[in-house]
């Protein structure tokens, strides 16, 4: 991917090209901390220089603000997150909800790291010199949907639902392990995840600004309306939220369903629909 492609977005500075983050390591900066998204044996086996392992069963066993400093992370430290699917967006979105607005995304994740043959480490997890002072604050702006919103998401005018999921998973061809039933909600909009991103389920690469303008004329999303987002537990989404915030949507239409489909399939009293 050619560098320094971000600027073509609204709200290109959320994204962080690989030249740019191996000029940051390079330096020294001393506020910056690399945030690794992915799992204990993926880290082991090549993760950037100096990074911390940020995986999702350790952010749920705490509270967030002292996850965050155990981190090392102050108030103004430089986050960028790195991920080898689709987790980097799911710690930014965290990370917004909490306050920090400053955190930056890899462009094309681990994997684009490697590809421009830039220095890997392996061995154990990082662990900063200090804990850091972060203080999480109020949401800035992106919401969060509780099952009732959902519900309303059927007849309420100005408020949309889409799954974010595989096309096996909205038809109910297949249902992922936590999920009591397999199909999707009846008033939902199929929207791929996929839809934003480069090719495969891998990688972390954001299409084209303009690419992205001709999926969201594609799929009928109207910025004017309020947005709720689900998948199988509220990570994918956070990619078709990122893209919206890119082009410079309000974060406040843009609304995360953190049970999805594990917490709506777990009540017998939600409808279900399952067809191709």
């Amino acid at each position: 991917m050619p560098p320094h492609t971000t600027k073509a977005y609204a709200r290109g500075e959320a994204l962080i090209e690989v030249d740019q983050l191996h000029d940051l390591i390079t330096q020294g900066n001393a506020k910056l901390v690399v945030l690794q998204a992915t799992p204990t044996w993926q880290y082991l086996r090549h993760h950037l220089p100096g990074s911390r392992q940020a995986w999702r069963p350790e952010l749920e066993k705490q509270a967030f603000e002292h996850w965050a400093r155990s981190q090392g992370i102050d108030n103004d430290s430089q986050v960028v997150v790195v991920d080898t699917r689709y987790d980097a967006t799911h710690l930014w979105w965290a990370f917004h909800h909490h306050g920090k607005t400053d955190v930056q995304v890899l462009n094309g994740g681990l994997q684009a790291w490697r590809s421009a043959g830039l220095p890997i480490e392996r061995g154990p997890v990082g662990q900063p010199r200090r804990p850091g002072n972060f203080t999480a604050r109020g949401s800035w702006g992106f919401g969060i949907a509780a099952t009732q919103l959902v519900r309303s998401a059927e007849s309420a005018a100005g408020l949309r639902l889409w799954d974010t999921r595989e096309p096996e998973e909205w038809s109910g061809a297949k249902r992922k392990w936590g999920a009591k039933r397999a199909g999707r909600i009846p008033w939902s909009t199929f929207l791929s995840w996929k839809a934003f991103r480069h090719s495969g389920s891998e990688g972390s690469a954001f299409r084209s600004a303009e690419a992205i303008s001709s999926a969201i004329a594609h799929h009928g999303l109207d910025p004017g309306l309020r947005h709720i987002f689900y998948c199988q537990s509220g990570v994918r989404t956070t990619t078709a939220i990122f893209a919206l915030y890119l082009m410079g949507w309000d974060p406040a239409h843009l609304i995360n369903y953190p049970g999805s489909w594990i917490e709506w399939s777990r009540d017998p009293a939600n409808p279900i629909q399952r067809d191709p």
